[in-house]
């Protein structure tokens, strides 16, 4: 079955190219795509060409043309960003390494609510679920952007922005399925409210078949998800506007897993079933003064219960923001707020974990000032800090300064200095883990447990940025940067004194407690490429380099967070093509390859997509893609502590979207 799929595919890219048409591409220019005005960076609007971050933005096109099903699929097309599978339903994706499934130095947003978990600082990706046709954007930053994010947004930001319910009103319906038994669809309706107001919401079920594990066992690590949401636009006056959104979601999933964190040859593999079930809601409110000034004020309620490890996860965020925006006189623009967030994370007793105290609340309170001076025609410099002050380690100060030189419309070069920290969570500070349990001999066995630290502090790392930008003309554009990272404070596990408790059996326990003597620096770059072959073909290469030097102190016991530091390619690349082969047809073609882990543990390997689109009518669209066919299975990222990875298909995933 699995070589004839690749013979599909095969015969689907042949008949792609005898079908060759005269039509140009759809897509926005290269002009136009530098032009894209970004919020990420700034907290406002701003074109992308002369933003003073290495930022790349997922267009709806580039959504479109990818043929992905799913968010983490989608971030594979920026370089520096690396994605890995663990097994059907769980990703590992981090910016600029230190990979793994709960990356803890990246923030994810979706229409600027946080998607971080704050009970183990991390990103459920199963969770992040936002229907693919309603994306506008997503605007990836690598490197910090902590002065007007604050905290955990570290080694970057994954920022998606939903379209306006203003720009998806009628009908769409999409149905998807492949042959690996994956099957997805979604109703989404929109319309108007009165003269004034516009709205949308949408219905979305999916399921996922079971994979393989590596031995060629199943994976058991189907699932199955419901989701359904709403948003509401309205112009209030001339100066104001609202929106209203939110979401629900509902997921029924499960994982081949070990019962201790670390392996032993004595504790097989079995099949858990989880679920995890919540919403949010969210308002925001803005208002244009007649000098051009604004400002906003935002609220989000999140809430969600996650039954893992046999036992309920309970997480409530509530989230209020302010913002305003202005010019000070012709040479000041500035951007200033302040923000509160209140946290409840409930974790009873279960499974080999235990939390102290079971339940506990916290307070974040933060404010930002952020200044661009312009000190010349084409040089602009921007200074800024953020402010906040969390429950666990108190103030925190994370500044940033940035300058952009634009000698002309074509060009900017510019350079940056941050400093960004990952705050402490519930886990490094009141959660403690049995490890894993050994029979040592008769009566005897060795208990390993990982002690919470209440006095962990905050990671913390420096970072150093140039980047060049570039369109060289109608048909090549060009945007490239280097970095240099010096990290302190890291997280580690520091043994402690061996505790002897007598019994029927006698247990050696061996604690070890987190600790912050981890150091790194690393260095690297990335870069991009667009070039128009012809009006009809775009070539899109992109390239990253990441090199990670990881140590910990002389004082430090710590042998696991070495290891753990290089699951991460040095080298990765993507090159993305793009055809339209006549006014109704497309091919698109993405070839990705990947370094090496710096830890051995997952080799170099390649990966092939490609997707074939027919536009039926102006409202029906149909398209084929094949996914990683260069292979029938892959293990991307392998055993993460006790859940077992299992191997990335090859696949054909059919689609039909019908927009009424």
């Amino acid at each position: 079955m699995r070589h004839m799929h690749y013979r599909l595919a095969f015969l689907t890219s042949l008949a792609a190219i005898t079908a060759w048409g005269q039509s140009g591409l759809a897509d926005a220019s290269l002009e136009q795509l530098l032009n894209t005005q970004v919020t990420s960076v700034s907290k406002k609007e701003q074109k992308l060409a002369r933003a003073a971050a290495s930022i790349f933005v997922i267009s709806q096109d580039d959504i479109r043309h990818s043929g992905a099903t799913n968010i983490p699929d989608l971030l594979r097309m920026v370089p520096g960003v690396e994605v890995a599978q663990i097994n059907s339903n769980a990703w590992a994706v981090t910016i600029r390494g230190f990979n793994q499934r709960y990356s803890n130095k990246v923030l994810v947003l979706v229409d600027g609510r946080s998607v971080y978990a704050p009970g183990f600082s991390g990103v459920y990706w199963d969770q992040v679920d936002t229907p693919l046709e309603d994306i506008d954007r997503i605007e990836v930053i690598r490197g910090p952007g902590a002065s007007v994010w604050g905290a955990n947004a570290m080694n970057g930001v994954i920022n998606i922005i939903t379209k306006s319910s203003k720009a998806t009103k009628g009908g769409l319906v999409s149905a998807t399925g492949s042959t690996e038994g994956d099957a997805s669809g979604m109703v989404r309706y929109g319309g108007d409210i009165g003269t004034d107001g516009s709205y949308r919401a949408f219905a979305k079920s999916s399921t996922y078949a079971s994979s393989e594990a590596p031995n060629g066992s199943p994976g058991h690590d189907g699932w199955s998800a419901l989701h359904s949401g709403f948003r509401s636009d309205w112009d209030l006056s001339p100066a104001d506007t609202l929106t209203v959104q939110g979401d629900l979601f509902s997921n029924r999933e499960s994982e081949l897993r070990y019962r201790w964190f670390i392996n032993e040859p004595s504790d097989p593999a079995y099949a858990q079933t989880l679920d995890a079930a919540g919403g949010n809601l969210l308002a925001r409110w803005t208002h244009t003064f007649a000098n051009g000034s604004d400002t906003s004020v935002q609220a989000y309620y999140d809430q969600f219960q996650r039954n893992d490890l046999e036992q309920p996860d309970r997480e409530h965020t509530l989230d209020v923001d302010f913002q305003h925006h202005f010019a000070a006189g012709s040479s000041q623009d500035i951007v200033w707020g302040l923000g509160y967030r209140s946290q409840d994370v409930n974790l009873p007793p279960g499974y080999e974990i235990s939390a102290m105290p079971p339940a506990r609340t916290d307070s974040l309170y933060s404010a930002f000032f952020q200044d661009e001076i312009k000190i010349a025609s084409t040089v602009w410099l921007t200074l800024g800090s953020k402010i906040e002050h969390n429950a666990y380690t108190g103030f925190e100060y994370e500044p940033n300064a940035r300058i952009a030189w634009a000698p002309d419309a074509r060009q900017t070069l510019w350079a940056s200095a941050s400093k960004a920290i990952r705050q402490p969570s519930r886990l490094e500070t009141g959660v403690g883990l049995e490890l894993g349990s050994t029979p040592i001999g008769p009566g005897l066995a060795q208990s390993v447990q990982l002690l919470p630290n209440p006095n962990f502090l905050s990671e913390q790392v420096r970072d150093y940025e140039v980047g060049y930008r570039r369109q060289w003309n109608k048909r090549v554009s060009l945007d490239a940067d280097v970095f240099l990272s010096f990290y302190r404070d890291l997280a580690t596990f520091e043994p402690q004194a061996l505790v002897i408790v007598p019994g029927p059996v006698t247990v050696f326990e061996v604690p070890v407690m987190y600790g912050n003597k981890g150091r790194a620096n690393d260095y690297g770059g990335e870069l991009s490429l667009n070039w128009s072959v012809s009006s009809r073909w775009r070539i899109s290469p992109g390239y990253s380099l990441v090199h990670i030097n990881y140590w910990v102190e002389p004082s430090s016991g710590d042998t696991l967070t070495v290891p753990l530091a290089g699951n991460t390619p040095r080298n990765m690349v993507q090159i993305r093509s793009t055809i339209n082969l006549s006014r109704r047809l497309e091919w698109d073609q993405t070839l990705y390859w990947s370094q090496a882990f710096a830890n051995g543990t997952v080799p170099s390997h390649a990966r092939l997509d490609s997707r074939l689109a027919w536009k039926a009518s102006e409202s029906v669209e149909l398209s084929l893609t094949g996914q990683n066919l260069l292979r029938p299975e892959f293990l991307e990222f392998g055993d993460f502590e006790e859940v077992v990875g299992t191997e990335t298909p090859r696949s054909l995933i059919g689609k039909i979207v019908w927009r009424f």
